[in-house]
């Protein structure tokens, strides 16, 4: 159709116009933005193509119900047209933006305000930006550092979290969202001035939704200058807060180099959306299918009707959108006496959102046309900001997958200045005590270029908001803020980068005598590289009778049939538990026919492992494709238990691994499947090499205890990770081990304190349970 389409709009603008006719008005307001363009106001129904400057058809679409139409990826150009091949009309020419084009100075004048703002992109589109200062000043009080958290949930809302989360005052419906708190709230309590920014397509700002595409990432660029440019913004500097998606968002908007930018703290990101929603190349239809569903939901258009009698603005649908959208159109509405809001025009656009079918649903290969230029690590990679990273190695959400982005923020990045931290447990627990104080001291030196100072606001609201976000679990005092001692900046920040390490790993965090799920980690250590170095790498032969040793006697034989549905998909009863100190586990067994284990001995001392791993099966299947789940645990003999510590997973046809030329920590320790190509089905019979990439491991093995595998179906050992396997056949797939290994990284010199038994089932985000042998163990 869109040939078609091309050829009639072409011949269509050769014809020779009747004498003394006018040419067609195109109807409607045209611009470019980067790769993409778009036309509003137009007439709805409308077939457009896009014309480019040598007066090819390069792209086509009709004009949605609200008068919009957004054309997608074009070549960068000048000279680009949209032609209403309805009317025959052409508009007058515009320039598709490349990425990281530069752009005019006076963009970025434009003068932000207390409260929401609204504030031009380079390609015309206005987004929503709530600037709030620290309690009780005014602009005249500043300059003040700032920092910016972007995202696309109800970021941009005006009200206060503080009033609703703190003093306990009922929720406002123009307050943000919760999970955006770091910038909302927890940033202006400490002296910064912070603005929360809205993702374009969504709440009230304008433009089309496409997640972390390259407009979103500009206007994260646009906004970051336009911010410094203030005259309260100190040292004309920028920082980016947030956790989870305001998170992600950081290391793409890094990675566009805004020059004001002076560091970025993402809190629980994700390397990469393809391992979120595809862990090992088999689709998450629990946490990302719902977390993509919720996206579209918040990008809908909240439309509105004038109801004259009652002077209202009522929803057309208030089950869709964010519901702070339509309470803002309703107060901007008020205030102009009905004569027009930003906020309700700003969703013109929102008809046009990306499609997000190409991104997530099942049987999808990692597309790097469509991953890449959304992908945290890939943009990791040329980031020249400092930055502090923290993620839990259990996390639920975005997963535990994410230290990839140490590697590639050290790889081809500033070393010297990426310092990040690893913690047992689940998403929230990023935000810790263990790690809040050091993200202050960042800060302090980084953005506002003082030496740090103790913050007694921080030692107050930070123990409040954290056991409030993980239900009551006791919460350790916070640590002091360092380095106060210093007199300069400048020795400031070298105390700080010669004291705080590359990558600094957190154990057995809530299994302390604080109690259960306390946020209060036991121990640390800390290291320079990524994965951690010196080590020694063992190798783990699956050996007979299911024993697991560094001994190469005996080539370990099993069998099993891998059954998704022998046991719940998530280890929970209650997933709103997860953050809770005693969440409600319902961590299961797997059954002896549907998966088999390995063990090693006893370890005679305390034993650290601490990164990645990599289960190298040697199997043949009787069906072409299988999907495979590897749960790494802790047994304690003594006390009849098991401790879930991490998995990994692969679908069989991602065998092929990519080398270190493809991907610079790609290694036996670390294997780095292509989950583009695929490999051949598998032919009954035949033996095939397949590596399954395990999730960090930093946990040590008590003396006395025992490192164990166990080997299945994907699903039960997360809290929302579920995994689509709708092409699995009942008892038709039998797996055959007839040799493999387990890679790990062995670390020395770890001194870790007693744990009890007690202690051991209290591990945020490693759950318990009963010890049963599966039947290939002797």
């Amino acid at each position: 159709m869109v040939g078609v389409a091309s050829t009639i709009a072409i011949t269509a603008s050769m014809l020779p116009m009747a004498a003394g006719a006018s040419a067609p008005s195109f109807v409607g307001q045209v611009h470019g933005s980067t790769d993409e363009a778009y036309v509003i106001n137009a007439t709805p129904g409308d077939t457009i193509n896009a014309i480019n400057g040598s007066h090819q058809v390069v792209g086509s679409g009709t004009v949605d119900s609200l008068g919009s139409l957004v054309i997608r990826n074009l070549t960068p150009g000048a000279g680009f047209t949209f032609q209403d091949t309805t009317t025959n009309a052409t508009s007058t020419t515009f320039t598709v933006l490349a990425p990281g084009a530069a752009q005019p100075a006076g963009l970025y004048n434009q003068t932000l305000h207390v409260g929401l703002n609204y504030v031009t992109m380079r390609d015309g589109v206005k987004i929503a930006a709530t600037l709030r200062l620290p309690p009780g000043k005014t602009l005249a009080d500043g300059p003040f550092p700032t920092v910016m958290e972007y995202s696309g949930y109800a970021t941009a809302g005006p009200a206060s979290l503080i009033d609703h989360l703190v003093l306990g005052h009922p929720a406002s419906p123009l307050e943000p969202s919760s999970a955006t708190m770091v910038g909302s709230l927890i940033a202006p309590e400490l002296g910064f001035a912070s603005v929360s920014v809205q993702m374009r397509g969504s709440g009230c700002s304008g433009g089309a939704f496409d997640l972390f595409g390259y407009p979103s990432d500009y206007d994260g660029y646009d906004m970051i200058q336009t911010i410094a440019n203030q005259t309260w913004a100190a040292n004309h500097k920028v920082a980016m807060v947030g956790i989870s998606y305001s998170g992600i968002s950081q290391l793409e908007v890094a990675g566009t180099h805004p020059p004001a930018l002076a560091g970025i703290t993402p809190l629980s990101p994700t390397d990469d959306l393809f391992s979120t929603g595809y862990p090992g190349g088999i689709y998450n239809n629990g946490f990302a299918a719902g977390w993509i569903a919720d996206r579209i939901h918040d990008a809908k258009p909240a439309l509105v009707t004038f109801d004259a009698g009652h002077n209202t603005w009522n929803p057309v649908d208030s089950s869709v959108a964010q519901p702070w959208t339509y309470a803002e159109i309703s107060a901007e509405e008020a205030a102009s006496n009905n004569t027009g809001s930003v906020c309700k025009s700003n969703q013109a656009m929102h008809l046009q959102s990306e499609s997000l079918s190409t991104l997530v649903g099942p049987g999808l290969t990692r597309d790097p046309a469509l991953f890449d230029r959304r992908s945290p690590t890939v943009w990791a990679k040329t980031i020249n900001a400092p930055v502090y990273l923290v993620g839990a190695l259990q996390d639920e959400q975005t997963g535990p997958q994410w230290p990839a982005l140490i590697a590639a923020l050290s790889h081809d990045g500033n070393p010297s200045q990426v310092f990040s931290t690893m913690i047992n447990g689940d998403h929230i627990d990023s935000l810790g005590p263990a790690t809040i104080s050091r993200w202050l001291e960042f800060l302090d030196i980084y953005l506002a270029r003082k030496v740090p100072t103790t913050s007694g606001v921080l030692n107050f609201l930070a123990p409040i908001l954290e056991s409030t976000a993980t239900g009551g679990a006791k919460v350790m005092p916070i640590p002091a803020i360092r380095f106060q001692h210093q007199t300069t900046v400048a020795g400031a920040q070298a105390a700080f980068e010669a004291n705080t390490p590359r990558v600094r790993v957190l154990f057995d965090n809530g299994g302390t005598s604080l109690g259960a799920g306390s946020l209060q980690p036991g121990y640390e250590a800390s290291f320079s590289t990524w994965p951690p170095a010196p080590s020694t790498r063992l190798i783990y032969n699956l050996g007979l009778n299911g024993s697991l040793s560094t001994s190469t006697q005996g080539v370990g034989t099993a069998s099993f049939q891998p059954d998704p549905t022998a046991r719940p998909a998530i280890n929970m009863n209650d997933a709103s538990t997860v953050w809770a100190g005693r969440p409600d586990w319902n961590w299961t067994a797997v059954p002896a026919a549907n998966g088999v284990a390995f063990q090693t001995a006893p370890f005679a001392n305390d034993t650290t492992f601490v990164g990645p791993a990599n289960l190298k099966l040697l199997l043949n299947s009787t069906t072409p494709t299988t999907d495979l789940q590897v749960s790494v645990t802790e047994v304690r003999p003594n006390e009849g238990r098991e401790v879930y510590v991490t998995s990994g997973f692969i679908r069989s046809t991602n065998r092929n691994l990519l080398t270190s030329t493809d991907v610079p920590w790609a290694s036996t320790l670390w294997p780095q499947p292509d989950y583009l190509h695929g490999a051949a089905d598998m032919t009954s019979g035949t033996t095939y090499p397949v590596s399954i990439p395990i999730d960090t491991i930093a946990h040590t093995f008590r003396k006395g205890t025992a490192l164990r595998i166990v080997i299945s179906a994907p699903g039960g050992d997360r809290p929302a990770w579920t995994f689509d396997h709708s092409s699995w056949t009942p008892g038709t797939d039998t797996i055959n081990l007839v040799g493999s290994f387990l890679v790990v990284n062995q670390i020395t010199g770890i001194s870790a304190p007693a744990i009890t038994g007690t202690q051991a089932c209290s591990l945020r985000g490693e759950p318990c349970r009963a010890y049963a042998k599966l039947g290939n163990q002797a």
